[in-house]
């Protein structure tokens, strides 16, 4: 079976971002961008401009020479083109799960990105990283694999759910929201972790007190009860760790149903609970920071103790012996008898 081979050269801007596409004996082909969206290219004589509203595509028009046309586009909510529209057309697209489809007028396609029309793939980033949607995988290892934000598989694309998930960037197994799921509930969780046993026993249990010696005989060590700030740490290490369940919880349920409403009424009621407890535990930081400042002012402000009186020891010879005697500051000298 014969194949077609058409060699292409692609250069890039300094940004990283793809700027000129020259196939074999055609027109070079240039992209221009604004806050890192493509919004021109040109190649020959023709120049086509693209009208959108964040990532989502709104038109589409082409210049040829001194005639011009317009294209209306239907998005999706994963800003998949849907349907072009022209004056006297109307084409349709339709998509595999992973992206695949017959690409026309050089519109956007899948999930708001634009294939590269030579090699039909899906130049991710603004060139970083082509994706295949026919073999369902990048061409090349993300660079922040495996411990970053691309995942343990360098070449999957969306951690294999493609539906529910998208990667603009060329990076992201996953979306902001579950990274923020994860952040947040490691945060609270490790607040609550961090003062919750201390705290709570002294609730519960009360907080003992260093024994007094009387009369040289030790006395039973006693408890008092939890003051404000010790039962303020309480409450906030709680909270903590009942927001860390519950941003996990909703974490759990967005990636085993994304369209359920419970995940939606999990994160509300964990932000309700986390925002009391984040500033519970800034004001009992600051308040705790505050009564040492106050200590350690009152300890500087006392008057230095006075000094203790200096003991020497003098030789006095009695009877051929020498003794020693203790006397306080004074002008002694040895004496001889």
């Amino acid at each position: 079976m014969a194949h077609n081979t058409t060699f292409c050269l692609y250069r890039y801007d300094p940004l990283d971002r793809l700027a000129t596409r020259t196939p074999l004996a055609e027109a070079i082909s240039k992209v221009f961008y604004k806050a890192d969206v493509l919004v021109t290219e040109t190649q020959g004589g023709v120049q086509r401009s693209f009208f959108q509203h964040n990532r989502q595509l709104l038109a589409c028009r082409t210049v040829v020479g001194k005639s011009s046309s317009v294209s209306l586009t239907t998005n999706d909510l994963q800003n998949s083109v849907l349907s072009a529209v022209k004056v006297d057309q109307t084409d349709a697209f339709v998509y595999t799960p992973y992206g695949h489809y017959q690409p026309a007028h050089h519109l956007k396609g899948f999930n708001g990105e634009r294939p590269d029309p030579i090699t039909g793939h899906y130049l991710l980033g603004n060139g970083y990283r082509a994706y295949n949607p026919v073999l369902k995988r990048f061409n090349s290892p993300d660079n922040l694999s495996p411990f970053d934000r691309g995942g343990p598989n360098a070449y999957a694309y969306c951690a294999g759910d493609p539906v529910n998930r998208s990667d603009p960037s060329g990076h992201e197994f996953g979306d902001w929201l579950s990274a923020i799921y994860i952040g947040a509930g490691i945060l609270t969780a490790g607040i609550g972790l961090a003062i919750a046993r201390s705290s709570v026993k002294a609730v519960f249990k009360g907080v003992k007190v260093k024994p007094v010696h009387i009369d040289g005989v030790p006395q039973q060590p006693k408890t008092r009860p939890a003051n404000k700030t010790e039962k303020l740490s309480a409450t906030v290490a709680v909270g903590a760790m009942t927001a860390g369940v519950l941003w996990t919880s909703a974490f759990v349920v967005r990636n085993v149903d994304a369209d359920s409403p419970v995940q939606i009424a999990l994160a509300t009621l964990a932000v309700s609970v986390s925002i009391p407890t984040l500033g519970f535990r800034g004001y009992s930081f600051f308040r705790s920071e505050a009564a040492k400042r106050a200590a350690k002012l009152a300890a500087a402000a006392l008057p230095p103790p006075p000094p203790r009186p200096v003991m020497h020891s003098v030789a006095v010879q009695v009877g051929g012996s020498l003794r020693l005697r203790s006397a306080g500051v004074r002008d002694l000298r040895e004496t001889r008898v």
